[in-house]
């Protein structure tokens, strides 16, 4: 026979001469008195000197990432950086494409501009008004919902409708005379041929418009533009990555040359010489100027094996069930559409092990994509708060887990420690090699995109392992977060390039 499964559960009791509570840990099979404890939902502080169980910490180690290992995982990247603005080299997984931007503002510009950013079933437009250096800038935005049937219909439907769209907003708020620039923000597979000028190779995020295949998305968006007789030009195309750069670039000055956006998936834009894009013939596409902003598309590595030093058994089974098996790696260790994902694999092997629960296994552990990425975010930000684990508890009662308890809410706290930091030591390596390529002293990276926003501790977590990887050549660099967004970013660039010649 078996022998029963020892937990680490804390019995409450209150005091009946003050209004504290008081902890007591056992390290015994889960007893029904201790269960009924668990379940009158008292709140505490969790004893300081209370250890997860030997098998948790064994788990979970590969995930702390040790900075030896971010240092290989730093200068792979670096060589699959460098093979990726190189010409004739072997393909590289990070593709490094070239976004035609050739500069970055820097906080001073004045004007007014529009941008339009495409994401899936959602259309942002945004004016913009700068008036210099030190005045707040001025935004304006409306979303709108792009319905299904425009998702899968016709090229002329979905920018008319675009334009439609931007015709209302114009209307709105008083702008249908006015002659405005306007950036385009189109995170789709796309060849750049200039900075107004992309060629469309095939969809993602819902659509499937297919005579809108090899064709340049600049050109249909102007075509629908002229159409409805709207006073618009299109002055630049660029996908959110650019655009995050743009907006931080902005925000926090000359410096920033880096931007990095950590939300369901992960990317990173920079600033690089036109003599280093090896690659690139600038002289085919007429373009004169010293530097440009290169897309890295990072999310690729790792594609050859490269991260198998620190893939484990619950990261095998996220890309074995993925759409893109094999691919965007990167994404996959990082990203917040798969973080949460990943939290529920090991709660659930827990939940088998019997670690937790009281030895049950929970079905809303066993249900793929039951315990979201913003579950996590949530729990952590516990760590902000005098009770510890008072929204864990509360996700717990909303997914109706019938037993649950302290050494639960430890357990499942650390395990969401644990995949973030891995998550933000992966990032930090992929930073540090681009700071390496790029080859400045002093730096400043823009950090933005939904993972990064919500989450209460992932600056925090990516500076410290930044600051174990940091290249020696970089003498004074800091991570800063961005506080406008893609959206803005395209605005900002429209009115930077407006004037320039392509």
């Amino acid at each position: 026979m078996s022998q029963p499964t020892n937990y680490l559960y804390c019995n409450i009791l209150e005091s009946r001469k003050s209004n504290l509570l008081v902890t007591r840990w056992y390290t015994v099979p889960c007893p029904q008195s201790v269960k009924r404890e668990l379940l009158k939902g008292r709140v505490v502080l969790c004893d300081s000197k209370m250890e997860l169980p030997p098998r948790v910490r064994e788990v979970l180690e590969p995930f702390h990432v040790r900075r030896e290992t971010l240092q290989v995982i730093r200068d792979l990247m670096v060589r699959d950086f460098q093979r990726g603005l190189e010409v004739g080299a072997p393909p590289a997984a990070s593709a490094m494409l070239p976004s035609f931007v050739p500069v970055l503002p820097n906080g001073t510009e004045t004007g007014k501009s529009l941008s339009m950013d495409l994401s899936g079933k959602n259309l942002r437009v945004l004016m913009l008004q700068l008036q210099g250096t030190g005045e707040k800038p001025q935004v304006t935005t409306t979303n709108f919902l792009v319905p299904k049937e425009v998702m899968i219909g016709t090229g002329v439907e979905l920018f008319d409708f675009m334009v439609n769209c931007l015709h209302k907003f114009l209307a709105e708020n008083n702008l249908l005379s006015e002659e405005l620039p306007l950036g385009f923000v189109f995170s789709y597979p796309v060849e750049m041929k200039g900075i107004r000028s992309a060629k469309l190779l095939w969809w993602t995020k819902g659509f499937n418009v297919k005579d809108c295949l090899n064709q340049d998305v600049g050109t249909l968006l102007q075509e629908a533009l002229n159409r409805k007789q709207i006073k618009v030009k299109v002055k630049a195309i660029m996908n959110d990555s650019v655009a995050e750069l743009a907006s931080a670039a902005h925000c926090l000055g000359k410096d920033c040359t880096v931007g990095v956006v950590v939300g369901y998936g992960c990317n990173s834009a920079y600033l690089e010489k036109v003599s280093n894009i090896k690659k690139l013939d600038a002289a085919k596409y007429d373009y004169h100027h010293e530097y440009m902003v290169i897309d890295t598309e990072w999310e690729e590595f790792g594609r050859n094996g490269e991260l198998d030093m620190i893939k484990t058994t619950y990261d095998k089974d996220i890309d074995q069930h993925s759409v893109h098996k094999g691919k965007q790696i990167i994404d996959k260790f990082t990203g917040a559409f798969f973080l949460g994902e990943l939290v529920r694999l090991i709660i659930d092997q827990f939940c088998v092990d019997g670690f937790l629960f009281g030895g049950s296994r929970p079905e809303q552990f066993v249900t793929p994509e039951a315990f979201p990425t913003k579950y996590v975010t949530e729990i952590l930000s516990d760590e902000l708060e005098d009770t510890p684990f008072v929204n864990v508890r509360k996700i717990m009662d909303e997914l109706r887990i019938p037993i649950h308890g302290i050494s639960d809410y430890m357990i499942i706290k650390e395990v969401c420690h644990a995949v973030t930091e891995r998550s933000a030591s992966v990032v930090a390596a992929a930073i540090a090699a681009l700071l390496k390529v790029q080859g400045k002293k002093k730096v400043v990276i823009g950090l933005g995109g939904a993972l990064f926003q919500n989450h209460p501790t992932y600056l925090d977590m990516l500076k410290s392992k930044l600051d174990e990887v940091i290249p020696p050549e970089v003498t004074e660099w800091n991570v800063c977060a961005d506080e406008h967004g893609s959206a803005f970013g395209a605005a900002v660039v429209a009115l930077v390039t407006k004037t320039m010649s392509f």
